[in-house]
């Protein structure tokens, strides 16, 4: 992951992706335990907090970005991620909420890596809500902060998480951090039940 180009910028940008929280608070329960992964400075995870969401917990990979969210929303669990590997136990989460993650992450290496380590704190049955931009093939470009990003189409983001059932997936219209016209892929999806995969007693 390319933390340390965001720790630069960190002050500096204000995302502005939107998820579908109108679907989200319909199919989700507000006792669910929701990981924001790539959370940036927390915008999601206060947003859900605000909403009436108990247990929200954002994890992103740079440090100066959660020093951001920590003193805009201090009642908000911000946490510090070293890498990719999560730090948390097999199936420790109902949802998993990804917004413009995959965008930032142009290595399709990577980003397998980053689908399998979420497939492995979600339970089974569990959700993951995906907000990414795309476009109709996919590109790679440095972006207006000197980032190296990747815009997928909506089917390869919609293979990031093999073998989940789709709940419900849409384009939709979409505005960059800059303000030009584009487009986001918006999915809910399940993880399958699989009985080799149920939660241990801690």
């Amino acid at each position: 992951m390319l933390q340390r180009s965001w720790d630069k910028v960190a002050s500096d940008v204000d995302f502005n992706l939107e998820i579908d929280l109108a679907r989200f608070l319909g199919l989700i329960s507000r006792k669910a335990k929701v990981l924001d992964f790539g959370c940036g400075y927390g915008r999601i995870s206060n947003e859900l907090t605000e909403c009436g969401y108990i247990d929200v917990t954002g994890v992103d990979p740079s440090f100066a970005m959660i020093e951001r969210g920590r003193k805009a929303f201090p009642g908000v669990p911000l946490l510090h991620l070293d890498g990719i590997d999560l730090p948390f136990g097999e199936n420790a989460f109902d949802v998993v909420v990804i917004c413009a993650v995959f965008t930032c992450i142009p290595s399709l290496d990577e980003r397998d890596r980053v689908s399998a380590e979420i497939n492995r704190v979600l339970k089974p049955g569990g959700i993951v809500h995906m907000s990414e931009f795309c476009s109709v093939k996919s590109k790679g470009f440095i972006s207006g902060l000197g980032i190296p990003m990747r815009y997928s189409s909506p089917a390869e983001l919609r293979d990031v998480f093999v073998g989940f059932s789709c709940l419900h997936e849409e384009v939709v219209g979409a505005s960059t951090m800059s303000g030009d016209s584009s487009s986001s892929y918006r999915a809910f999806v399940r993880k399958p039940l699989n009985k080799a995969m149920h939660a241990t007693s801690a």
